[in-house]
């Protein structure tokens, strides 16, 4: 009895190291990821519409998607106003991808809240390419530029002054983005949501994007399909040594 009381001190104290390390890590950061509102690329797609689909780029909202944005701004006022739910968290944090689309649906969706809209490159749309993809492309550089063509492509007033467009003062998009560069894209933008503020954050960005995210880091029913516009996607982003470890995939709202 007395030889195994070393190797059970062993025992207690590897599982106190073990402890911690678990202590030093970071807290998962809870992240909601939501789908523009419908755009013009998606009616034009709908309606093989081909002259929308390839003669335009940066699309904007159509009627339909600005009722998606309403809805989606009164799933976001009830959650601000229940204490437990992310969206009510003082350091929440939101951003947007600076395609036309999604800014004109942050804007709306998060109208009241008295916050910056910082616009992230890297949260654009995947498949950019000289013919497909046009929807994936860019039409306007710096913050005056972005801000006009918000307002010009909007049918409302929209807050724009809101926008933190410091991140876009060159061109931002890529006119053909291979496979590797894209996926090394996805990990810088999840890497830096994972690195960012103590408190949860909110993404307004891109169908194909979300689904490149869950189908490598949450293999589920979720990944097997595209996520509707102007859903919410809740889940909990942390660092994983040098990758990202993403838990918890739930669909917390998606229009009727």
């Amino acid at each position: 009895m007395a030889a195994m009381r070393p190797m059970r001190a062993v025992r207690i104290l590897l599982l106190i190291a073990a402890c911690a390390v678990d202590g030093l890590k970071p807290a998962a950061r809870k992240v909601m990821l939501i789908r523009h509102a419908e755009s013009e690329h998606n009616e034009a797609e709908r309606n093989w519409d081909l002259r929308g689909l390839l003669l335009k780029r940066d699309h904007g909202i159509t009627t339909a998607g600005y009722a998606q944005c309403d809805a989606l701004h009164e799933y976001v006022a009830s959650q601000r106003a229940d204490a437990a739910s992310p969206w009510a968290d003082a350091r929440l944090e939101l951003y947007a991808s600076p395609l036309t689309r999604a800014i004109q649906t942050a804007l709306i969706a998060t109208e009241g809240i008295d916050k910056p809209l910082v616009l992230l490159p890297d949260a654009r749309e995947l498949g950019a390419g000289p013919i497909a993809g046009r929807d994936s492309l860019g039409a306007a550089v710096g913050v005056l530029e972005i801000l006009d063509r918000v307002s010009d492509e909007s049918a409302r007033p929209l807050a724009i002054e809101r926008v933190d467009a410091a991140r876009c003062e060159r061109r931002w998009w890529s006119r053909w983005e291979p496979h590797f560069r894209a996926r090394r894209r996805v990990d810088r933008f999840l890497g830096e949501l994972a690195d960012g503020g103590k408190g949860p954050a909110a993404v307004v960005c891109h169908s194909l994007l979300i689904r490149s995210i869950l189908r490598r880091h949450c293999p589920d029913d979720l990944a097997r399909g595209l996520i509707p516009n102007c859903s919410v996607l809740a889940l909990d982003v942390s660092r994983d040594g040098d990758g990202v470890r993403l838990a918890n995939p739930t669909l917390a709202f998606s229009p009727a």
